[in-house]
């Protein structure tokens, strides 16, 4: 079983390399035990992944099979195994759990207090003094919740009478089922286990139904349900399936209208509408209360499309207010979302190709074209053709493909000799990605808008972002409507943090320029149980396309350094410094 200091290293280097040295401050022990937890990991992992220790890189891992390395780590996390049993058992007390998980009972009220911050957005875990603790949600919740624990697993808890033959008999049983057709047959059957399950648990007096097909074959298979239970399974899932009927790509529309309303740089298009239809569709019908699998962090994702994860959120929250459907995986759909913004990045930036010899330019050329998408390059053989080019083009960059010498452009420059090879293009995409930002760092986050924020260590984050955006519209930074976005924005939930940096944002309609303010804070905070200890407003222009580069660009800097670094620094010009390097 591999402990909590074990798991959390592999979620650290699950989102970037690190040395050994960091990963053992964070851990607050020695660079040997980390040395030791990895080699641990090596055998334990048996050949799903892998962490190698590059020397001076770092240390990564390597996941080799992305699936079974995600069902090893849940096998290994217990949270599940808790979950369950206090979905089967009512009331259950701390000593209870322990004894049951052959854990230490300060264990159990370390791992109840995770569990609820794990899941504070999709269900609520409370206790009663002197009683135990229970999952608070409606019975049919209830169910829904236990019935996704099981379809991950369905040996995740012993079940009296119940086995792997048992197993199969019932999902053999289940498969030619006729009835409820926009329900996958394995949700349906991991249903009739929950409520099979918590059959002596049900409370609700429902109305008894006809006879129905399922009874038969859920007796065929040998399980035995009252006409309380059977009427509570059916009853559920005639409701699933009545709230997938509904959806349909007119409704979904309406929806999508509404929310890019708000952020006018997000994009509808034909396939966004079909993938959306289709994933609203499902999750109505089989909604997800418990993720499948152990999900790898957003964080990066979420930074590089900040848009498109806001467009989440507030496409999520009309589904709940106008069609009542409640969606708990955001970062799904933000991924729809994001994807179409990709699709649409057609502006063509220009890139100038400096080669001498002619048959090479063409060949890198017609390269760079094919696998650097939105690169339009144009070439020059020579000193005087290149300054006649400049003075009609602003090229992104120039690639020196030659052996003359450039002294006039420093910063604008990437030189790489000869054929281009594929590790040429992957350092050309690289340039290109960053080389506008990295000109215009001074412009972006403007030091005269940074200022120190002496934070009271018991104020909220919303009281620190309400303070610090009115201050930016006193000084005319930002405008009282954008200052409203961003302060609306942050009680969404969702919050972008990116190693200890939280950047509240909004997307501006009238500037064109993004704005980033950088405030340190007199003492550091807990935003949605992540640790803060400086602050970045940002308002950009969603319409200015390279503009969403930028929280890319951030994400990949700041997670470069050590938390300790980003909250020693001072001031703006510490920030923009640190950018640089």
């Amino acid at each position: 079983m591999l402990n909590d200091r074990q798991l959390a290293l592999l979620e650290k280097l699950e989102h970037q390399p690190c040395t050994l040295a960091e990963l053992a401050q964070q851990a607050g022990v020695s660079g040997r035990t980390i040395s030791r937890d990895i080699d641990y990991l090596n055998f334990t992992l048996s050949g799903r992944a892998r962490v190698i220790n590059q020397g001076s890189a770092g240390v990564q891992l390597e996941i080799l099979d992305r699936k079974h390395y995600f069902q090893f780590l849940q096998r290994h996390d217990n949270d599940d195994q808790l979950l369950a049993l206090l979905l089967l058992n009512g009331f259950t007390t701390r000593l209870q759990l322990a004894d049951t998980l052959n854990l230490p009972e300060t264990m159990i009220a370390d791992k109840l207090v995770k569990l609820r911050q794990r899941y504070e957005k999709v269900f609520t875990v409370s206790g009663r003094p002197g009683v135990g603790y229970f999952i608070d949600e409606p019975e049919q919740r209830q169910i829904l919740i236990l019935a996704n624990l099981l379809k991950k697993d369905p040996f995740i808890s012993p079940l009296t009478g119940f086995n792997y033959s048992a197993f199969e008999r019932i999902t053999a049983s289940i498969a030619s089922l006729q009835a409820w057709p926009t329900i996958h047959r394995d949700y349906i059957v991991s249903v009739i286990l929950a409520v099979w399950a918590m059959r002596n648990l049900l409370r609700g007096g429902l109305r008894t139904t006809e006879e129905h097909d399922i009874a038969q074959r859920i007796e065929a298979a040998g399980f035995y349900f009252s006409e309380k239970a059977l009427s509570m399974l059916i009853s559920l899932l005639d409701e699933l399936q009545a709230q997938a009927t509904r959806i349909n790509q007119t409704l979904i529309q309406q929806l999508l209208s509404e929310t890019l309303s708000a952020h006018p740089g997000g994009i509808l298009d034909a396939q966004l509408l079909e993938d959306l239809t289709g994933h609203v569709t499902r999750c109505a019908a089989s909604p997800v209360w418990v993720a499948e699998s152990r999900q790898g962090s957003m964080n990066n994702l979420k930074a590089a499309w900040p848009v498109a994860f806001d467009m989440s959120i507030r496409f999520i929250a009309l589904l709940r207010a106008q069609l009542g459907i409640v969606i708990s995986d955001s970062d799904l759909i933000g991924l729809y979302f994001a994807c179409a913004l990709e699709r649409h990045q057609t502006d063509r930036q220009p890139v100038i190709l400096l080669a001498e010899q002619q048959a090479i330019a063409t060949i890198n050329k017609l390269a760079i074209e094919r696998d650097v998408l939105n690169c339009r390059v144009h070439i020059a053989q020579t000193l005087a053709g290149l300054k006649e080019m400049l003075e009609e083009i602003a090229p992104v960059c120039i690639i020196n493909n030659s052996h003359l010498l450039l002294e006039d452009h420093h910063g604008s420059v990437l030189n790489i000799r000869n054929i281009i090879t594929p590790s040429g293009i992957e350092q050309i995409k690289d340039f290109l990605d960053t080389v506008f930002i990295r000109q215009n760092l001074a412009h972006f986050f403007p030091l005269e808008g940074s200022f120190h924020d002496d934070n009271h260590p018991k104020e909220s984050w919303l009281e620190i972002c309400a303070r610090v955006s009115q201050r930016l519209v006193m000084e005319g930074r930002l405008t009282a409507d954008e200052a409203w976005r961003i302060c609306q924005r942050e009680q969404e939930g969702e919050n972008l943090i990116v190693n200890h940096l939280a950047i509240p944002h909004c997307w501006s309609e009238k500037e064109r320029s993004f704005r980033g303010f950088f405030v340190t804070l007199s003492h550091p905070l807990t935003v949605n149980h992540e640790p803060v200890s400086h602050l970045l407003i940002a308002c950009a222009s969603a319409s200015a396309r390279h503009e969403l580069k930028i929280f890319s660009y951030l994400a990949r800097t700041l997670y470069k350094h050590l938390p300790g670094k980003i909250a020693g620094l001072r001031g703006a010009a510490d920030f923009v410094a640190l950018l640089r390097e």
